[in-house]
């Protein structure tokens, strides 16, 4: 239903209006933001929030056609996933915890297609296209399927995601991350800003303190694989020093959208990665690093340099400078033991 045909409701004496943001549904309840509020306000949201697919394709045409080329390429990913999920499906395993089937790879040859058709441009993917000689100038990179392992396991319907982005002159200029399951559409254009199913996305800009922050480990599924810096911060962030919650979840680049949209305590990720064997790929990171960042967020290797995505390093992903900062400051012994691996 659009979004734009809802009518305001209220629940539990709470006035809820289309589009409404939790918080500030919460802050209305007369007795606060009770867990069964909270969790009524989050079965709510897809309904209250949502535009359907054509009015994101308008939206993301108004603002600039690469956008629209990459939104229309996500959606097709988005469909087979949609329409597969629920479904037996025959694994494969690209190595520890590492799963991947026909799905994706159905997904990545709509997505890679469709571009084909629509641009000239190098067209490099996880499942069909990942390798490259060198960098290029100009790419597209798609993940068809990010949350693989998730999706096939059937862990949640908001983990899996389409990815893509468009690169030139060694800059990402566009990016799209699609939730099909839960039918959440972020984009951003850079030096544009961030945009959650066409209204602008903005992280909260009050600061949060690490003490008070939950924070992801994206690890290996292989521990054979675990850097050194990574096993080092988790260490530590599990310290009276460090996080209030540190979890590990199922591996998704899209948690720096839940960063993002922030209608949690999750506040940052850490992703381990290494040169040698790839975890955190391009098509993980181009996307989802210029949406935040673009959204108010922040994003940086543990020596609090800019993210190569072609470069295999480890990296923080977060609400604010300060708060990536405060996380590579508590595993500040990292930097040395991240040399090394």
């Amino acid at each position: 239903m659009p979004a734009d045909n809802l009518t305001d409701c209220r629940l539990d004496g709470a006035l809820l209006k289309p589009g409404s943001d939790l918080r500030t549904a919460a802050s209305q309840h007369p007795f606060g933001p009770t867990p069964n509020f909270i969790f009524s306000c989050h079965l709510l949201r897809f309904q209250y929030s949502i535009m359907t697919n054509s009015e994101i394709f308008q939206h993301a045409q108004s603002l600039s056609e690469q956008l629209s080329t990459a939104v229309q390429a996500a959606s097709l990913a988005g469909k087979i996933i949609a329409d597969g999920y629920d479904q037996t499906h025959a694994i494969d395993a690209k190595g520890v915890g590492d799963l991947v089937s026909e799905i994706d790879r159905r997904a990545d040859r709509a997505m890679t297609d469709f571009l084909t058709a629509e641009s000239d441009a190098l067209i490099i993917s996880e499942e069909l296209n990942p390798e490259v000689d060198s960098v290029p100038d100009e790419c597209w990179i798609v993940d068809p399927l990010d949350a693989s392992s998730a999706f096939l396991m059937r862990a949640g319907k908001e983990y899996p995601s389409v990815l893509i982005a468009k690169r030139e002159q060694g800059q990402t200029v566009c990016g799209v991350v699609h939730f099909p399951l839960t039918n959440e559409w972020f984009y951003a254009i850079a030096g544009q800003g961030a945009w959650k199913d066409g209204t602008a996305l903005e992280v909260p800009t009050e600061e949060m303190a690490l003490c008070e922050a939950w924070v992801e480990m994206n690890q290996y599924g292989d521990s054979s694989l675990e850097t050194a810096a990574f096993s080092t911060m988790r260490q530590r962030l599990r310290s009276s020093d460090g996080a209030r919650l540190v979890t590990s979840n199922v591996p998704h680049a899209g948690v720096a959208m839940r960063i993002a949209e922030s209608n949690s305590a999750l506040a940052a990720a850490v992703h381990d990665n290494r040169p040698d064997d790839i975890k955190q790929g391009p098509w993980d990171i181009a996307a989802p690093v210029l949406i935040l960042t673009e959204a108010g967020g922040a994003a940086m290797t543990l020596e609090g340099e800019s993210v190569d995505p072609f470069a295999g390093q480890p990296f923080v992903v977060s609400r604010s400078q300060s708060l990536a900062e405060a996380v590579l400051v508590c595993g500040c012994e990292l930097r040395t033991a991240g040399r090394a691996v």
